[in-house]
């Protein structure tokens, strides 16, 4: 794995494009309960990345 790819894959990143993802797509009414639990699991652990302080 080079530079680019491991800052590309990086928990911060990746966890972004998940929260993009799931704000963009139309979810069903059976689905909507389990994605807004897991949006707020990815919320939490992308503010405990932040809180670490990965990018100092």
């Amino acid at each position: 794995m080079n530079d680019t790819d491991a800052r590309l894959w990086h928990p911060w990143l990746r966890i972004n494009r998940v929260l993009r993802v799931m704000l963009q797509t139309r979810w069903s009414a059976e689905a909507r309960p389990r994605v807004k639990a897991e949006f707020t699991k990815a919320l939490a652990l992308r503010s405990q990345i932040r809180r670490a302080g990965r990018f100092n």
